[in-house]
């Protein structure tokens, strides 16, 4: 009986040890489930984060190479254009240089016949016939003052279409930068929406095996949908985006690489690069290196150069000239020389008053110009600190909304709030990644601009603007 007893006894503990294992394992299987559905997803949405966060531009890696920018604009088609005009301008003034007044040869051939003089009183009579001709050579003969007037306003001329030249390099080189921006913003948004895209496909993949296991209501499927679905249409249009923005770059600049968006995301210019102020001797070097106010003095000085030109153009060139000549037969040859002298007209008064006005309004827009450009370097420098402070506060304010947005999408998981209110958080982070990107690329742009047009980065010109 005894034996009996401690066989049934045995066989109970085991069966007791049996189902204690069971549930053991049962409770160390939902444990793990439960630790992986709280890892699993923030991970997950790390992932996205780092995605989000990668590819950021910076001034040193985001464009090609200087010298490589500079090789590929000049094959450029508007390039080839400003150097064609920069060619006709300045033969335009070796033209005001040389004499305008031309060689004028001349030629005539003519037969006399004349009546014989045999006597008043005899009817008899004869004709006498003789050729004559003659040839002649003129030019008419510009005056010293008015050939050293001509030959300052011709070299006037020619330096302006030189600053007219650089002016244009600029000009390209700014156009180049907008479409290298719109480049990167194309190609940042993409990205930007790529990655969230991303983070709702794993937020609705959660949600279906949450909802599988009773632990999600359908409306959050719902919801879910309709964001991934607005997601999804909103980076299929960003991506459109960046695919015309490459077609247009490769259009546009043949063989030139696109802006990189591979930079480090710490690439973060410091504020202490911009001067707050600088000295009035620094700021003056600016101001006389720029093209823009060289032009302006340039075409000041033609003007003026032009207005004396027109001056000693009142008086007219006076014409010289010779002739050969033979009359007669031969019997007489004529060996002479001619001068002609025209006394001008009110008309030439009038053009030199023209052209001595518009000197005068382009010496005034030369001061304008100055001025103008002094505020412009004034309000880059200005742009490029705030736009290194909005981005730093941008940036700064995207970490906080993207910790806020874990942190509600943590205390969700854990069964604490709403669903709403983790696709309000997430909304909101998406909003400011793209402030931050936005905020990040005006900086650059400021930053380059401010390169530009201080002659610290992309000042190439000929050979002979220099």
């Amino acid at each position: 009986m005894n034996k009996a007893l401690n066989q049934a006894l045995g066989e109970a503990a085991d069966r007791w040890m049996r189902l204690t294992r069971t549930l053991a394992l049962a409770a160390l299987v939902a444990a793990m489930a439960a630790v992986l559905m709280l890892v699993f997803v923030p991970a997950q949405a790390h992932a996205a984060d780092a995605l989000a966060e990668q590819a950021r531009p910076d001034g040193a890696t985001a464009l090609p190479a200087d010298a490589t920018v500079t090789e590929a604009l000049q094959r450029s088609p508007a390039w080839r254009v400003a150097l064609q005009r920069h060619q006709a301008e300045r033969a335009r003034g070796a033209a005001v240089v040389a004499n305008p007044n031309d060689w004028t040869p001349s030629a005539s051939w003519a037969q006399r016949n004349a009546r014989a003089d045999v006597g008043a009183g005899s009817p008899a009579g004869g004709d006498v016939r003789t050729r004559e001709w003659s040839l002649g050579l003129s030019r008419g003969l510009r005056l010293p003052a008015k050939a050293e007037a001509a030959s300052a306003a011709g070299q006037g001329q020619q330096a302006r279409a030189d600053a007219q030249l650089a002016m244009a390099w600029r000009e390209l080189v700014r156009t180049w930068l907008d479409d290298a921006v719109g480049v990167l913003q194309a190609s940042r948004q993409e990205q930007l929406l790529a990655a969230q895209l991303r983070l709702w496909e794993q937020q609705h993949q959660a949600a279906t095996r949450r909802h599988a296991l009773g632990d999600a209501a359908r409306q959050e499927l719902v919801l879910l949908d309709a964001g991934r679905a607005q997601a999804q249409s909103q980076w299929l249009q960003a991506q459109q985006r960046w695919q015309a923005a490459q077609g247009v770059w490769r259009s546009r600049y043949p063989g030139l690489s696109l802006p990189q968006t591979d930079a480090p995301p710490d690439a973060m210019p410091s504020l202490q690069d911009v001067p707050v102020t600088v000295s009035e001797a620094v700021e003056a070097a600016w101001l006389d290196a720029h093209p823009q106010w060289r032009l302006a003095r340039l075409e000041a000085e033609a003007a003026e150069a032009q207005a004396r030109l027109a001056e000693a153009e009142r008086q007219p060139d006076p014409t010289v000239g010779v002739q050969l000549g033979r009359e007669r037969s031969g019997a007489e040859r004529i060996l002479g020389v001619n001068v002609s002298w025209p006394l001008g007209s009110a008309a030439r008064s009038l053009q030199s008053q023209a052209q001595w006005a518009d000197a005068q309004a382009a010496r005034a827009q030369e001061g304008e110009v100055r001025r103008e450009l002094q505020r412009n370097l004034t309000q880059w420098r200005a742009e490029r600190r705030a736009g290194q402070q909005v981005w730093q506060a941008a940036e700064q304010a995207q970490a906080q909304t993207r910790q806020a947005a874990q942190a509600v999408r943590k205390g969700y998981e854990l069964g604490e709030g709403s669903l709403s209110e983790v696709l309000l958080l997430q909304r909101q982070w998406l909003d400011q990644q793209q402030a931050a990107a936005t905020a990040e690329l005006e900086a650059l742009r400021a930053r380059w601009r401010w390169e530009l047009e201080t002659g610290t980065r992309w000042a190439w010109v000929p050979e002979a603007v220099r």
